[in-house]
């Protein structure tokens, strides 16, 4: 979420609706572990980006949880707390189809599909995500429901990385974000070269 745009809300809105969820949380990393060499914004303007962003759906929560913990924000650590806050839920973790390609790098992927229900997102016009990735570290009870991990998503060609480009290089990103989120980007002059 660097910064949330109109692809990330309609993913999770979607998802949300296919999956049944009774709640979204977006979550910003303090330090995304897969990004160490990537300048982020400050974690406190992320947080209020996506507060601004989802700010009307009763369904979607923001979680600062990787912010207040600071350092490395490792999905395990998120998830394990979670589970101990809410011991009766079902977790639900949302997944792009292009991470799942790289989840053999995560911290203990095996315990994250042990602490919540991994969905994949794969989106149009992509060849879809390799199901098998996920399958080594599913406990064997869902082996057989594997296809019901793939949540199909449409073709979006919108990506927070080409949006601070844009920005930087002084071209429009209408439409690529909600309007309250590109009023506080200008406002602040956030992703300017």
């Amino acid at each position: 979420f660097d910064p949330i745009h109109i692809g990330h809300l309609l993913l999770a809105e979607m998802a949300r609706e296919a999956l049944q969820l009774d709640e979204v949380r977006f979550i910003p990393a303090a330090i995304a572990p897969h990004k160490l060499d990537i300048k982020s914004s400050e974690g406190k303007q992320r947080l209020e980006l996506v507060r601004l962003a989802i700010g009307g759906n009763r369904f979607f929560t923001a979680d600062d949880r990787e912010l207040r913990r600071s350092g490395i924000s490792y999905t395990v650590d998120t998830l394990t707390e979670l589970r101990a806050e809410l011991p009766n839920a079902e977790l639900v973790f949302l997944m792009g189809g292009d991470s799942l390609a790289e989840l053999h790098t995560w911290r203990e992927p095996a315990r994250i599909c042990e602490l919540a229900f991994v969905a994949v997102l794969a989106r149009g016009g992509l060849p879809s995500p390799d199901l098998q990735q996920l399958k080594v570290y599913l406990p064997s009870a869902q082996h057989a429901e594997l296809a019901s991990h793939l949540i199909p998503m449409p073709q979006m060609e919108i990506s927070s990385s080409e949006i601070r480009a844009r920005i930087a290089e002084g071209r429009s990103v209408r439409y690529h974000l909600h309007p309250a989120v590109a009023a506080a980007i200008d406002a602040q002059g956030l992703y300017r070269a």
